[in-house]
């Protein structure tokens, strides 16, 4: 179909230059593998997207977190309902979000929602994390259905050959980049068509792809001139103010207090502002500074039905011209389209910032956006650049003077360390799934599959329903969360109170319990969970763990409108063993709330091994 109607139908727009060079690399590639390099608001979603539905592709678009979903998940359905519309045909989309997954049918101009537990890849357009995606890539789940998301993943399965597209994928670190490096490589090698999207990743990354960039150039001027003609853009100015305050280590209440000034001298309800931190504790207290303003609050621990309401209600609000005031930490950073005023943030990394100055006056119609950023100098435990690139950072924000230039900060870009044995791993369960290797076999069949971090996840919830053992307000948390490293000796510990260390009343009331779950198949898949004691010495990784919190202390760490504002300590860092870190969980204690030590040694109800890879 011919670019500019296909664009008015499914999108109501025409195409801009990038777009339009996307979709001239794809149709010039039988097999096309594209890296798409261009800044937040330029379309780089319609780009990627809009070519492999025109010709009839199944789409998977992978996505770094579940943050990120709900937003592309509504973008998609409105696109599909777009294109059904004066059609016969309908155009199915499935967001699929591990435990449960969204299924819209789009006909005739509408969608029609329902809720399920299964999805076998069958739908025109897949929207998935990374976590979920490599699951369904090596074949996890029911024995019976298992092989289906692979062939489906690799072959034309009901008529369509699948393209997979990577959105945002500066996001990955770690053993989700190794993962996601991997995964691409052998998708590449393999002469599979995908697509790679990033505002911020190196070049050289991608190499072996073929590179659409939209950064510099004549493509760069193009998208520059036709943004200014054909959507009418005042000017893609972006104001720029540095308050250089305390940093929080060391003036936590002064850093708050001028984050409140700075956000209460520009607050306007008819203007749309985001408040960003680096700490969820340091938001809360925020919040509780400007809960007269009546704004809206997104971080990693809300649930998913939080998460959903929060960015529907930004989504409604901008969509009908009106103002919000929204408190986040970095999850607002990428996937959520918003056309912000004003950004007061703290001083962060400088790709988090480019990413977040996307979300200022991204439609280039405003003439006073202002990007307001406070503090001298980013939290030592959450900097990414070494002691002299920081003060060269700071310096060149400065030399900005009042319009910040994303170009000047592209030098700080680093290329994203993986992890090697994260790469075995892949490489291991690979050869059994697809190359028949049974000497990896066991390690399949224990289902072993680290995708974000060796470090376990726990399901932090505050109760069970009665009748299904289910979670209630779930939210996924590393381990880590709910473990303390004390550092005393036995001597010293028996003269301390355990209330003072861990998640205890001094009658030692626990505030929460941890629990090992597991399927109850007889009752069907996900519906019913069987819950057990901890046990004496258990590996994280091969079972399920709920940390849930007491009913009558549910107050003091989820709250309905902030989601989870505490974590509940139950865990104690103990000794280390090779790569192994020993957790042991809840200590017994004396009558009088005190460490019961004997023999100098600390009993515990039970204990927990996870991998630390660093010391």
């Amino acid at each position: 179909m011919e670019i500019e109607t296909y664009y008015r139908q499914a999108v109501g727009f025409l195409p801009n230059p990038l777009q339009k060079a996307v979709w001239n690399a794809y149709e010039q590639d039988a097999h096309p593998a594209l890296l798409i390099r261009a800044g937040t608001g330029t379309g780089k979603t319609e780009a990627s997207l809009l070519p492999a539905l025109a010709d009839g592709r199944r789409v998977v678009i992978v996505l770094p977190t579940k943050a990120l979903i709900e937003d592309m998940g509504q973008r998609v359905v409105k696109i599909g309902e777009n294109l059904s519309r004066g059609n016969a045909r309908e155009v199915t989309i499935t967001v699929d979000m591990g435990g449960s997954c969204r299924r819209s049918v789009c006909r005739s101009g509408e969608s029609f929602h329902q809720n399920y537990q299964r999805h076998l890849f069958a739908d025109d357009i897949i929207v998935t994390t990374l976590d979920k995606f490599l699951f369904r890539l090596f074949g996890y789940g029911e024995k019976i259905k298992s092989y289906i998301f692979p062939h489906r993943i690799f072959g034309s399965a009901l008529g369509k050959r699948p393209f997979l597209i990577f959105d945002e994928a500066h996001d990955y670190d770690g053993l989700a980049f190794s993962n996601f490096r991997k995964l691409l490589e052998t998708l590449f090698l393999k002469g599979k068509d995908l697509c790679v999207m990033s505002a911020t990743l190196p070049a050289e990354f991608g190499d072996f792809l073929n590179t659409v960039d939209a950064t510099q150039g004549d493509l760069a001027e193009e998208m520059a001139l036709f943004q200014k003609e054909t959507r009418k853009m005042v000017h893609a100015r972006k104001g720029l103010q540095l308050v250089e305050a305390p940093n929080t280590s060391r003036d936590p209440e002064e850093f708050l207090n001028i984050m409140e000034r700075e956000t209460r001298k520009r607050f306007d309800p008819a203007k749309r502002i985001i408040v960003r931190t680096e700490l969820v504790k340091d938001l809360v207290q925020l919040y509780g500074k400007l809960k007269d303003l009546r704004p809206l609050v997104y971080h990693g621990r809300l649930t998913a039905v939080q998460r959903s309401s929060v960015i529907q209600k930004l989504i409604a609000r901008q969509r009908e011209g009106e103002g919000f005031l929204i408190l986040a930490t970095s999850a607002i950073e990428a996937g959520c389209d918003l056309d912000a005023h004003v950004i007061v943030t703290e001083l962060c990394n400088p790709d988090s910032l480019v990413q977040l100055a996307g979300r200022l006056n991204r439609r280039g119609k405003m003439e006073d956006a202002e990007l307001v950023i406070v503090g001298d100098g980013i939290k030592p435990f959450l900097c990414s650049l070494p002691g002299n690139l920081s003060d060269r950072y700071l310096e060149d924000l400065k030399n900005m003077g009042n319009r910040f230039d994303p170009t000047v900060l592209f030098n700080y870009f680093r290329m994203v360390q993986g992890d090697w044995m994260g790469e075995v791993l892949f490489d291991m369960l690979w050869e059994y799934v697809y190359e028949g290797e049974l000497t990896s076999k066991p390690l399949w069949d224990r289902g072993i599959l680290v995708t974000r971090c060796w470090e376990p996840s726990v399901t932090l919830c505050t109760g069970l329903h009665e009748k299904t053992n289910t979670p209630i307000n779930p939210v996924q948390i590393g381990i880590s969360r709910l473990a303390r490293n004390i550092g005393k000796t036995p001597e010293e510990l028996k003269k301390e109170k355990v209330s003072d260390h861990l998640s205890i009343e001094e009658n030692g009331q626990w505030h929460a319990e941890l629990l090992k779950g597991y399927y109850n198949l007889n009752a069907g898949e996900g519906s019913s969970w069987d819950m057990y004691p901890l046990g004496q010495r258990v590996s994280p990784y091969e079972t399920s763990l709920f940390c849930v919190i007491g009913e009558k202390f549910e107050s003091k760490y989820f709250d309905a409108d902030l989601g989870y504002v505490d974590i509940p300590t139950v865990l104690v860092k103990g000794y280390r063993k090779g790569f192994e870190r020993i957790l042991q969980y809840r200590p017994f204690l004396k009558s009088d709330g005190r460490f019961a030590v004997e023999n100098n040694s600390v009993k515990y109800e039970g204990s927990l091994w996870v991998l630390e890879m660093e010391s």
